[in-house]
Parts: C-alpha cells; structure tokens; sequence
C-alpha cells in the first residue's frame, strides 16, 4: 500500500496542534491509566472511579487518545491497552511523559523566545533561579526527573557496557550520577569494580535507597558532591552521562578542571554525550540542544567541541565510541 504523503500545511497542523495529544497523554500519565489496564481491560466507570475522574469526561479523552494508537476502545466505553499505551505504564515511559509535558516544564518552554534572543536559560527568566535550584526546592519535580533520568540510564548503560570494557578498572566515579541507575546497571556486569555516585544532596538520598535496592552496598556508596566546586575522590576512572550538555563552555571547564584534578597518567575520563554530526540530516541531538538551552542554557556540541573542551584543560579525546542507543562514548585521559 503506498503510504500516503501530507501536503506541508497538513504536517504542520499537525505540529501546531501537538499538544491536542501531549495534554491528553499527560493527564493519561498523571492518573496512571495504563497501569489500571495493565491486567485487565476495565469501562471507563470503572476507571473513573478507580481514578476520581468524571466518567465522562474521561470517556473523551480516552477516545482521543485511541484515534491516535493510545488505548483502544473494545467495547462500549471498555479499554484496553495498545503497544503504545504501554508505553506510559509507570515502570515504561510515564516518568518521561510526567517531566517533558509538565506545566513547570511547559512553563520554561514558553520563554524559547526569550532564551533565542538573549542566548539565556527560558528556564530561569521564567521562575527567576535556575533549574538546579529550583529542582532542589521543588523534591516532588526532582522525583520525577529522577526516574525519567533513571530510565535513560539503564538503556544508556546497556549500550555503553556493550561497546565499551571496563576489565581494567578496579574504581569507577560516576560524577552527577543521580539517583546511581547507571553505576548500577555497570557493577552488576562487573563485579569486581568499586563505585562512587557522586551528586547533589537532592539525588544522594535517592541513590541511596537505589544501592540499597540493588544489594551493592558493600561495592558502592553515594556522596554528597558538587562538581561545580570540588574535586571528586580519586579513582580509576570518572562518568560524565548527560552532564556536560547541561552547561556553557565556561562551566563545563570548571567542572573537567575539577574531576582532572584526581586523575593521573592510567585514569580515565568516560564521558557519554549526543554528538551533533555535521550536514542537515536530521539529528536528535539538534533538537535536544535546544531543550538544553531552554532549560539550563547548555548545548550539545560536535566532537570537535568537545576535543576543544577537553584540550583547554589539559585533556586529550583519545577514543570516540559509537553505541547503539545513540549517545556516544568519548574515551579522555591527562595530555
């Protein structure tokens, strides 16, 4: 069958009206509709109920959301799940869809323009601090942004345990590691490294109860840390995941001074980033840097801005390693 191909003013409707669904798929997410369907399916009473919904006005956003592939209706007013339902159970993609299409989050969004023309963070013109500040005010928003973060780590750390060997480490410091999803998912492959996760007081807690959970507390132990104004503890080598992109060229300088700062001729620097490839194919990174710079002005960079980072502080970019969940593996050690 050939598929059918919109005219450009249809596909951008179809952009203009996005949120038509990513409301719908929040409001879905927040009463945690795929979980109630993931046993059984139930009628919309039934779930308005379990819910403390209007039944029916749930109906119509159940009914929206099935025009579309989510949830579908297999009887009068009964639902069901679809793969993409499952999606937004809560052990799937529901954290992701409760932090990306939050009002906090939309709220920060709302000043794209602010941030196009001044090159500043939307974020902190719309709530007058920055994100970290006010995430470590706000614990129910860095709960959620805690297990959407989890949930890329694990598929993260699959992908970098694939490509990459860790044999010759005896120590690992993962530095800004949240809540340790990622530590974790690397020490239960390698069982004799020891490992450090190393963040803010508003992660150490959680990564904690997260170590605890996993039965690595004899191998690994949380720290309360701030890479913006200390050395980490001396190690074998240093995880940077998703940390760099959060912050301009400056900061990120402050923070690679700092981790070199234990680091000698065998250590290693494992930084795991998005690369931004030249050409204008389409790149999720391309869209990610803008995400970046509305919530904390960062930005995702190439791999040579990435080499440039890392020669201005006395590193040296000595491996570039592909994986298969699209982030790459940048392999650093002192120059």
């Amino acid at each position: 069958m050939t598929e059918k191909i919109l005219k450009p003013e249809d596909q951008m409707m179809q952009w203009i009206t996005s949120k038509w669904i990513t409301k719908p798929i929040h409001v879905a997410a927040e009463l945690g509709i795929a979980d109630l369907l993931r046993d059984n399916p139930m009628s919309v009473e039934e779930l308005a109920q379990r819910t403390e919904t209007h039944a029916p006005t749930l109906y119509r956003l159940l009914r929206a959301l099935s025009a579309v592939g989510i949830f579908t209706e297999i009887g009068d007013k009964v639902f069901d799940l679809t793969p993409l339902a499952q999606c937004l159970c809560s052990d799937a993609m529901s954290p992701l869809a409760l932090m990306f299409l939050s009002d906090w989050h939309e709220k920060a969004w709302s000043n794209l323009a602010f941030s196009v023309r001044t090159g500043k963070p939307g974020f902190d013109h719309a709530f007058g601090k920055d994100a970290f500040e006010w995430m470590e005010e706000n614990p129910e928003a860095r709960s959620i942004i805690d297990q959407g973060q989890g949930l890329k780590a694990i598929g993260f750390a699959e992908a970098v345990v694939e490509a990459y060997d860790f044999s010759d480490f005896n120590s690992i410091c993962d530095v800004g590691g949240g809540q340790g999803t990622f530590m974790n998912q690397l020490l239960a492959n390698y069982p004799h490294i020891d490992g450090v996760v190393a963040d803010l007081p508003g992660a150490f807690v959680a990564a904690e109860r997260a170590i605890a959970k996993a039965g690595l507390q004899n191998r690994c132990k949380a720290i309360s840390y701030d890479f913006l104004k200390e050395a980490p503890p001396a190690c074998d080598a240093f995880f940077l995941v998703n940390v760099l992109h959060d912050w301009d060229d400056e900061t990120c300088c402050r923070i690679l001074e700092n981790i070199s700062q234990p680091m000698n001729a065998e250590s290693r620097l494992l930084v795991v980033e998005y690369l931004i490839e030249p050409g204008p194919e389409f790149s999720v990174a391309k869209l990610l840097d803008i995400e970046v710079l509305v919530m904390g002005g960062g930005r995702e960079r190439t791999v040579d801005e990435y080499k440039d980072l890392m020669d201005s502080v006395g590193l040296v970019v000595s491996r570039v390693i592909s994986t298969r969940r699209g982030p790459a593996l940048l392999e650093c050690s002192k120059r």
